[in-house]
């Protein structure tokens, strides 16, 4: 399976080893982040927002098209997508969540989850941390990404348990986004 995580034009100038990049050992201590579009308003420059979204808003690739790559006006890059965990590859429909919230009895919830226990996590974890390298050479500082979902955290119809779960169970620390 490949994975892809398109960061747009990287600027003139800027030297990226992407092999070197994208070869890193996930055991590394590494602190990821979740959030929801809503709150990338509210990004320090450190935080990069990396879209699960099956669509993403407009405006997070500057009404260009999902392959555009930006840095808004606060200096925040936004367009940056994670395929592989978009949940389109997932089907079902949570009727009971639209009624009653239950996440125990939502299909979508438990395909999801499978369907995340499906994918190779070194994969995965190795683009988080190509992300972090090459925005290192763009920007000459540390970034932490931080992995975008659309519900807010007290809508329990999300992706984003089984992410916190997912990432969880492989070691890696992943808490919701808390701005001041």
């Amino acid at each position: 399976m490949e994975f892809t995580i398109n960061l747009g034009k990287i600027p003139e100038g800027v030297k990226v080893d992407l092999q070197q990049k994208c070869n890193l050992d996930h055991k590394i201590k590494v602190k990821l982040y979740l959030s929801y579009f809503y709150n990338i308003r509210f990004f320090p420059t450190n935080l990069v927002p990396v879209s699960t979204a099956v669509w993403d808003p407009k405006w997070y690739h500057d009404n260009k098209g999902n392959d555009y790559r930006f840095f808004d006006k606060r200096g925040i890059y936004n367009g940056v997508r994670l395929e592989e965990l978009n949940p389109s590859k997932v089907e079902a429909e949570c009727i009971e969540c639209k009624i009653k919230p239950d996440i125990s009895k939502c299909g979508f919830i438990r395909n999801y989850s499978e369907y995340l226990d499906s994918l190779d996590f070194d994969s995965v974890m190795n683009k988080l941390h190509g992300l972090r390298g090459i925005m290192m050479d763009i920007l000459g500082y540390e970034i932490t990404p931080v992995i975008i979902v659309h519900e807010a955290p007290w809508n329990p119809c999300s992706e984003r348990k089984p992410l916190i779960d997912w990432f969880t169970k492989h070691g890696v620390e992943i808490e919701e986004l808390q701005i001041k």
